[in-house]
Parts: C-alpha cells; sequence; structure tokens
C-alpha cells in the first residue's frame, strides 16, 4: 500500500502539496521556535496548546477538503482476503507518505527543543514520545474523519460538518477584525509570552491526549517518573484503542450500504414538483432544488455558505467591530459561486441523459442558474439587509446595492461555465462508498474564479466608491444600476457561453466526468512540422495549460492564486485613507511611510497587484506548443517535454 500511495503521488500534480507544504514548515518552525525561545515558566504550557491546535487541525481539516486523503479508499482492498486490521494497518503505514506528516514531524520537534533545557534522560523521553505522539494525532484524524463520513448521512452531521469548515472560513474573512480585536489586548499576550497561560488551560493543554508527550517531557525534566510512564503508556494504550476502533469503522464502511430512504425527502420533492412549471427548465429547476438539499456534497456546501455569513456577523458582534457584518451577504454569494463550480461533475455521468435529448442543454444550463439563485440569492440578500438593519450601519446601503445584483449575476453565470468548460471529475454518486466527501479537486478552479469574482463587482463599486470620494449622491446611487445591468448581462452572457459550448462537447464532456480522460481543445490552426505553437480558442487554450500545469507552475498559481489580493487591498484602503486624511493607519503598510510617499507606496501596492493577476494570466493563457514529429510519432500538444506521456516517449525509443 505504501508503494501504491507512492505511485499514485509521483503521477498526481505536486502543485498544491508544494504550496501545502511551504506553508505547513513555517507553521512547524514556528512551533520550534517557541519551544526554543520561550521563558522556562511559560514554555510547557505554550507548547501544549500549540500542539492541541495543530490536532484540532488534524481533526476538523480532512472534513473540510473533499473528505481528506482518498488515494487508497478502504473499498479497494474489499475484496481481498486480508483481516481488517490489515488493511487498517495497511492503510495507515501509507498515509504516513504525503506531506502533512513530515511537517507534523517538524512541529514535534518542539518536544525535542524542550527536553534539551533539562538534560540526556528528557531528551531520551522525547525521542520516545515524538513518534507516539503523532501516532495519536494521525489515528485520531483517520477515526474522526470515518465517524463524520457516518455521520454525513443524517442532516445533523452534515449541519456539523459545515459549521466546521464556516468557522475556518468566517476566521479568514475576518482576520483584520481579529486583528484589531487583538491589538486592544497586547498586554495580554505579552503577559502569556512570559509569565505562560493561565494555570487551569495549562492543565487542560497537558491533560488531553495531543499534550500527554509535553506533560512526559516536562516530568521527565522536574524528576517526577510515574507521570512519565503514564504519559507514555497512555499514549501507546490510546493509540492501539484508536486503531481498532479505525478498523471497525473501516469494516462498517465496506459491508454496510451507503444510501437509504427517506420519507420526509419524498414529501419534500412531492410539493417542489408541484410548484415547478411543466418545461423543461421547470423539471431542471426542480431536480436542482432537490440535489441541493438531498446530495450529502450539494447540501454541505450550501450551509457552509450559509453559516460562513452567519459567522462573520457572529464574530463582528463578539469583538465589537460590526462594520463587517452588512458585507457577510457579499461573502455568502462569492462563497456560493465557488461552492457551485462543480456541479455537472458532481453529477457524474447523469449527463448522457441531457445529451440524448436534442436542444436539452440550454435548458439545463438555464435550469441550474434558476436553481442557484432560488438556493443562495434570498439568503444571502437577507444576511445583509439584516446585518445593516440589526447595526443601523446606513452607510452600507449603496455599497451592498451595488455590489449584491453583480455578484448575483456573476456567480450565476460563473459557475455553469467553469462546471461546463473545467469540471474536476471525481467517483459518480453511487460510487462514493462510505465517503459522501468524495470529489474530484476543486483548488485550482477556486484560485482562478475567486479573482474573477473580485473583479465581477469592481465596476459598480468603483462607481459607488467614485460617488462617495466626490460627495455625490446621485453617483452613489448610480452604482446599484450599474450592478444590476453588469449582473444581468454576465448571467445571461456567460450562461450562453456555457449552454452552447455543453450543445457542441457535450460528448467531450461525458468522456471527462466517466473516465477522466481530458478533451482535445479545438486547434484552428495546425503546428509547423519540427515543433511550433498552436492557435487555440481562450478557453481551451487555459483548459489545456491548467490540465498540463507543471508542478513549479502550479505551486506558483495557487501561491498567487492566494496572495494576489493583499498589495490590492493594501493599495485600495490605503490610497482611500491618504485622500480622506486618517490619522490611524492601522496594518495598511503605506500608511507608515512618510506622507509625501504614501501615494506613490499606496499606488505601488496596486501594481504588485496587478502584476501578480498578469503573472496568472501568463500561466493560464500561455501559448501552447507542439513537439516535434519523432520517426512518425507526432507528439500531442504540450506546454513542457515532461508533459510528453510515458508510453510514447516508449514507443518512440522502441
Amino acid at each position: 500500500m505504501v508503494r501504491m500511495k507512492l505511485a499514485a503521488l509521483r503521477h498526481g500534480s505536486s502543485g498544491s502539496r508544494t504550496v501545502g507544504a511551504v506553508l505547513g514548515i513555517v507553521l512547524a518552525l514556528g512551533t520550534v521556535w517557541v519551544g526554543v525561545l520561550a521563558p522556562a515558566p511559560a514554555v510547557a504550557g505554550l507548547v501544549a496548546a500549540i500542539l492541541g491546535v495543530w490536532t484540532v487541525g488534524w481533526l476538523v481539516g480532512p472534513s473540510g477538503v473533499g473528505g481528506g486523503d482518498e488515494t487508497l479508499k478502504p473499498e479497494y482492498f474489499a475484496l481481498l482476503p486480508l483481516p481488517r486490521r490489515t488493511v487498517a494497518v495497511g492503510l495507515l503505514c501509507a498515509s504516513f507518505v504525503g506531506v502533512t506528516v513530515p511537517v507534523t514531524v517538524v512541529a514535534l520537534l518542539s518536544l525535542l527543543t524542550l527536553a534539551l533545557r533539562y538534560g540526556a534522560l528528557p531528551v531520551l523521553v522525547a525521542v520516545v514520545a515524538i513518534p507516539l505522539q503523532l501516532l495519536v494525532i494521525v489515528l485520531a484524524s483517520k477515526v474522526l474523519t470515518a465517524l463524520w463520513g457516518a455521520a454525513l448521512r443524517t442532516r445533523i452531521g452534515i449541519e456539523i460538518t459545515a459549521i466546521q469548515s464556516a468557522a475556518i472560513l468566517a476566521t479568514g474573512f475576518s482576520v483584520y477584525m481579529l486583528y484589531q480585536a487583538a491589538s486592544h489586548h497586547a498586554d495580554v499576550a505579552s503577559a502569556m509570552w512570559n509569565e505562560g497561560l493561565p494555570t487551569g488551560v495549562t492543565r487542560v493543554a497537558l491533560l488531553l491526549p495531543s499534550g500527554w508527550g509535553v506533560a512526559a517531557v516536562n516530568a521527565a525534566g522536574e524528576g517526577r517518573w510515574l507521570v512519565v510512564l503514564g504519559a507514555l503508556v497512555g499514549l501507546a494504550v490510546f493509540s492501539v484503542l484508536l486503531l481498532a476502533a479505525w478498523s471497525a469503522l473501516i469494516q462498517r464502511r465496506v459491508t454496510r450500504p451507503t444510501t437509504g430512504d427517506s420519507r420526509g425527502a419524498r414529501r419534500r420533492s412531492w410539493h417542489l414538483q408541484r410548484l415547478m412549471p411543466s418545461t423543461p427548465v421547470g423539471a431542471v429547476v426542480g431536480r436542482e432544488l432537490r440535489s441541493w438539499s438531498q446530495d450529502p456534497r450539494r447540501a454541505l456546501e450550501l450551509r457552509t455558505a450559509l453559516w460562513t455569513g452567519l459567522l462573520v456577523c457572529v464574530l463582528g458582534l463578539a469583538v465589537g467591530l460590526t462594520f463587517m457584518i452588512p458585507l457577510a451577504g457579499l461573502i455568502t454569494l462569492a462563497l456560493a459561486a465557488l461552492m457551485s463550480l462543480n456541479t455537472y461533475a458532481q453529477d457524474g455521468s447523469a449527463l448522457w441523459q441531457t445529451l440524448l435529448v436534442p436542444d436539452a442543454a440550454r435548458g439545463d444550463v438555464r435550469g441550474r442558474q434558476l436553481g442557484w439563485l432560488i438556493v443562495f440569492v434570498p439568503i444571502a440578500l437577507a444576511v445583509s439587509v439584516g446585518g445593516i438593519l440589526l447595526t443601523g450601519q446606513s452607510w452600507a446601503w449603496p455599497w451592498v446595492a451595488a455590489a449584491a445584483p453583480a455578484l448575483v449575476g456573476g456567480g450565476a453565470g460563473l459557475s455553469v461555465l467553469f462546471a461546463v468548460t473545467w469540471p474536476a471529475p471525481g467517483a459518480d454518486p453511487h460510487r462514493h462508498g462510505g465517503n459522501p466527501l468524495d470529489s474530484g479537486s476543486v483548488v485550482a478552479q477556486f484560485n482562478v474564479m475567486f479573482p474573477l469574482m473580485l473583479f465581477v463587482a469592481a465596476p459598480p463599486t468603483a462607481v459607488t466608491a467614485l460617488g462617495y470620494l466626490t460627495d455625490n449622491p446621485t453617483l452613489m446611487w448610480s452604482g446599484t444600476a450599474v450592478g444590476v445591468a453588469f449582473g444581468t448581462l454576465l448571467a445571461w452572457g456567460l450562461g450562453r457561453v456555457a449552454h452552447r459550448r455543453l450543445q457542441r462537447r457535450g460528448p467531450e464532456l461525458l468522456s471527462t466526468l466517466r473516465w477522466g480522460a481530458s478533451p482535445e481543445p479545438d486547434a484552428s490552426q495546425p503546428g509547423e512540422e519540427g515543433g511550433g505553437t498552436v492557435t487555440f480558442g481562450v478557453v481551451a487554450r487555459a483548459q489545456h495549460n491548467l490540465e498540463t500545469l507543471s508542478s513549479a507552475r502550479g505551486a506558483a498559481l495557487s501561491a498567487l492564486g492566494l496572495t494576489f489580493w493583499l498589495p490590492l487591498y493594501q493599495g485600495v484602503v490605503s490610497l482611500v485613507g491618504v485622500l480622506v486624511g486618517t490619522d490611524n493607519p492601522s496594518w495598511h503598510l503605506p500608511l507608515y511611510l512618510p506622507a509625501p510617499l504614501q501615494i506613490p507606496g499606496s499606488v505601488g501596492m496596486l501594481l504588485l497587484g496587478v502584476l501578480m493577476i498578469v503573472a496568472m494570466g501568463r500561466i493560464v493563457l500561455r501559448p501552447v506548443r507542439t513537439q516535434p514529429e519523432v520517426d512518425g510519432v507526432t507528439l500531442a500538444a504540450s506546454a513542457t517535454e515532461s508533459d510528453v506521456p510515458d508510453e510514447v516517449v516508449d514507443a518512440t525509443n522502441r
């Protein structure tokens, strides 16, 4: 199984793994840094608390990223005459292959740096505690992920998993609010660093399984050897219990049915069918509404978007910064579009039914758009309107009224366009096995669509901003008209492009969804003999380039997609701050410059963001070059020589 995992990783894309490894190593080195430099009275509690955060990341992380690592599934080995514990041990060993475990090992080296403060014997204790602690963390993650997979067959399980993912997203969107709240308590952070966490918090951190390794090392330094023995034996026994529990869950996953009947769902479907018009579009809308409520994957995405908006409001109220609350509905709209960009792949090979009906592509795409509008838009608008009314921030009306229509239209158009042109195939819904979260990875699609959603909201927001800066209320509210017109144009135009493409290239899309084979792009001009440039349409070229990304380009695209908004945000907010004469620079770097350099610094930030977007565009839309013809074999159009299939190279060599 380890060799299978290594082979799968060797032939898969490594761009996202590279970015994750870099970010993980930075965080792990930060953990080690705390173990080395923290003052003696505080170090044990701080390291135990930080390792507790690492454990929480292992526990909740898989539910937010497609059900965790499903490279090797238990179902693959269900028909082999192997005991379930043998399968569990093999899958456990295979799970150590990858990026996350080595990064966690680096973080656990903080136990070793803590032991070095005490002497040689505590170092030996740390050497024993590190692998045991790692085993507990990995097995606890496996057990909890298996439990979530079983729980997703119930409504309450979907809600709990959605709240977990929404909490992570809401924290990311509320970094500014959390920073402002934390800046008022800088003395508290200093006290925690110098004197340690409160006694009760430290005790809890050491008593939890995530802190048993720290407890063993700390007790060894103080000469309490019974505590050392108890902590180490506890880690070993807890590992055995977790392995037994995971084995039982694997047995349950491969032997129990994965679907069930629901009388309540049938009743709701019957009522929905009565409300829908008896037209092809009405039939698709009814099917979409049922899918968003009954398909576990779609139901989770729907609730994640809605809970994220609500949690942003809760965080704003909790820290006393309510200016973000009116924008929560806009965040929900943007997330709804991101969550809906892979709907054709989530439906799997069911697309063949649409393709068999003449001229059904238009009704299918328009029905999906209407279903998306019915599911997401009313709740998102209710969040923003309710937030404004609740907090009394009337300043937000023109801004929300301008951006919301554009985001609605852009989300309805881009979601179906991405679903048709750039699907991420996964298992068919009836082949998910015991993990309903199993689906294709859409990380790359997220990185491309997120900046597009920001651009969608930019024109009407710019009109409103111009009216604000010139103190012209009429111009401010003109942004609403621009947003409505722009959103309508996006929803209609992008939907038209999507259904025309589905009509023209539906069979290739079905082939991709069934077999994972990438359709050959339409080349309007053949390559020159001996290698040259092939002219593709923009969509086909972007699709081809994204499907053949090298590891380096994939890592660069992921890094740019995650960070490009930072200089844009810094530049826009700093420029507004300079123009209105703010005296609070907060965390906006250009405002810390001398007064004559603040505007050039803000413009420089904007240019940096634009350059990052241009770099992303060059990666996605770079020209496609053909490979030279060798011994009668014309190599496929490819961006780099390393992308040539091994079978073609072997045939050429022979």
